[in-house]
Order: C-alpha cells, then structure tokens, then sequence
C-alpha cells in the first residue's frame, strides 16, 4: 500500500503510470502502479483509502497528489456477502 507522499512522488518521476479509480458496489478507490492508496490512518487489517463519490476520488488525485493527467475508471463487481 502507497502512502500519499510515496504516490506523489511515483506519480512525479514516471509519467507513463495511469492512476485507476476502482468503482467498488459501496465505494471507490484509487490504485497507482498496482498498489492502492493507504488511508491517513492505519487500520487492522489494512485496508485501501475509500472514498464515497467519484468526484471525491477524483479531487484527491488532483489535489493531494497534484496529479493532472489522464485516470482511468474500472468498475468492480463485488461479490455478495451474507449468509442468506
């Protein structure tokens, strides 16, 4: 998992690397050279950065990341969860 400083930084140094948003059923996340975003926190077990909107996934790239380029969106499906 990538730390927001590690991604700017990749994201810097090769222009060739797409970020992706993933479309999750209840969220989004951003994934860079394969590796998704870390959250500011650290939760157990870890888990990627998610954002509720595509527009919040979207404004993170281009303001914490200060990433102007071209994003690529995938849609995810999920799996069903549940006993029933």
């Amino acid at each position: 998992m990538l730390t927001a400083p590690q991604a700017k930084v990749l994201l810097q140094h090769n222009p060739e690397i797409i970020p992706i948003i993933l479309g999750r059923s209840t969220h989004f996340e951003v994934v860079i050279d394969g590796e998704p975003i870390a959250p500011q926190r650290m939760t157990t077990p870890p888990q990627p950065r998610q954002f509720k909107t595509l527009t919040a996934a979207c404004s993170y790239l281009r303001t914490f990341l200060a990433y102007r380029g071209d994003v690529s969106i995938r849609l995810i499906d999920d799996p069903m969860t549940g006993t029933g």
